[in-house]
C-alpha cells in the first residue's frame, strides 16, 4: 500500500479514537475509559490504537487538549465581546464564561484534573503549551491592572486568580463549601476586592 494511503488511514483513526474517546468521557467519566469500547466504535483491532497513540494515557491528553482549546475558544470571545469595558468587568465576565464553559461540559473538564499519570509519565510539551494558553487572557486585562509592574509578576498574579476562580466553581461542584448559587457572587467579590486591594497598595 502508497505511503500515503498508510498515512490518511492512520490520521482517519487517529481521528475516529480521539472522537470516540471525547464523547465517551462526556458521556460518563475519564475513568470509565475502556480500550476495548474505542476499538469497537472505530472498528479496529484493540492493537491498532497503540499504532495510532502510544498508550491510552496519550490519547486521553489529546482529548485533555481539545478540551482546553475549546476553553481558550470561549475565554477568547469572551475577551472579545467585552474587548470595551474596564478591566475588571473584563475579568469577571472570563471567569462567568469560564463558569458557563464548565457547566455545559462537566466530565470532560474534569477529565483535565482527574485523569492521573504514572509518576514516571513525561507530560508532553503541546499539552503544557494548552495550558499555558488559558493565562494570556487573563493577563491582558490585568496587565492594565497591574500597570508598571514586571511581567513575570503579571503572569504569576494571573495564575492565582485562575487558581482562586478554578477553586470556588470546584468547590461548588463538588457540592462542598460553595453553594452553586454563590459562585459568581463570589467570583466577582474576591476580583472587585483583589483590585481595590491593588489599588489601595500603589
Amino acid at each position: 500500500m502508497p505511503v500515503s494511503k498508510v498515512l490518511e488511514r492512520k490520521a482517519k483513526l487517529h481521528t475516529a479514537l480521539l472522537d470516540s474517546a471525547e464523547r465517551r468521557i462526556a458521556e460518563s467519566t475519564v475513568g470509565q475509559l475502556r480500550a476495548r469500547d474505542l476499538a469497537a466504535d472505530a472498528g479496529c483491532s484493540l492493537g491498532a490504537i497503540y499504532n495510532v497513540f502510544e498508550d491510552l494515557d496519550a490519547l486521553i491528553l489529546h482529548v485533555s487538549l481539545r478540551t482546553l482549546q475549546r476553553i481558550d475558544l470561549t475565554m477568547a470571545q469572551a475577551g472579545r465581546a467585552y474587548a470595551d469595558e474596564d478591566p475588571i468587568e473584563r475579568m469577571i465576565k472570563l471567569a462567568n464564561a469560564y463558569l458557563e464553559f464548565v457547566d455545559g461540559n462537566h466530565n470532560l473538564w474534569r477529565a483535565l484534573f482527574d485523569h492521573t499519570l504514572p509518576e514516571d509519565y513525561e507530560l508532553p510539551q503541546w499539552i503544557i503549551d494548552g495550558q499555558l494558553e488559558l493565562f494570556r487572557h487573563i493577563e491582558e486585562p490585568l496587565s492594565l491592572v497591574m500597570a508598571g509592574q514586571e511581567p513575570k509578576l503579571i503572569s504569576q498574579t494571573a495564575r492565582s486568580l485562575f487558581a482562586a476562580m478554578h477553586g470556588i466553581i470546584t468547590l461548588s461542584v463538588e457540592r462542598r463549601v460553595v453553594a452553586p448559587d454563590a459562585v459568581e457572587p463570589q467570583m466577582e467579590f474576591i476580583l472587585r476586592n483583589f483590585v481595590k486591594g491593588l489599588s489601595a497598595s500603589t
